[in-house]
């Protein structure tokens, strides 16, 4: 007997749903999602929401960036001991604090390193100091305030780039 036949026996259909996002089945009572999402599409969820973004906001902001970090251009989001967290939302904390954001002081999405020891710690380097060409591009023209990462394609609309990282090529790049 196989494992997905076992499971099937012990998973009663009506107690599946499917996400919103994803479209993976889930059960209905499972704990620590939000509602409407898988569990792994609602740690995204509540990221974008934290931010004051939404998820085709996100799919928008990571498209422009090529599915990668915006510094290193790393692939895909890390696993920490808080749970998986697949980018780090890195905004103005001149703006906003530091356990959220308004939306619209967000400057790209970053994997850990570059957001904790890279743009932290750069930050707080003074003026003079501040020589590493490829963070003062990112700072001066971040690519989550340029015009071509407001949701504009029917790719943004669906799914969860920030979930799926590099594996969200096949996304229509079809305008809206």
């Amino acid at each position: 007997m196989s494992w997905d036949s076992i499971l099937d026996e012990l998973v009663d259909e009506e107690a599946l749903e499917w996400c919103q996002h994803c479209y993976d089945d889930y059960l209905r009572k499972e704990r620590g999602r939000a509602k409407g999402h898988c569990l792994r599409c609602s740690v995204a969820y509540r990221q974008a929401k934290r931010y004051g973004l939404t998820i085709a906001r996100m799919n928008a902001i990571l498209r422009v960036q090529d599915d990668a970090c915006a510094l290193c251009g790393e692939l895909s989001g890390d696993d920490g001991i808080e749970g998986i967290s697949f980018w780090h939302v890195d905004h103005d904390h001149a703006c906003c604090n530091l356990s959220g954001s308004c939306g619209r002081c967000v400057r790209g999405l970053l994997c850990k390193s570059c957001n904790m020891r890279g743009v932290a710690w750069y930050e707080r380097l003074s003026a003079e100091r501040r020589d590493w060409p490829r963070m003062n591009a990112y700072l001066a023209d971040p690519p989550a305030q340029r015009p071509e990462a407001r949701v504009s394609t029917h790719g943004d609309l669906s799914g969860i780039r920030s979930r799926d990282g590099a594996f969200a090529g096949w996304r229509s790049d079809e305008l809206l």
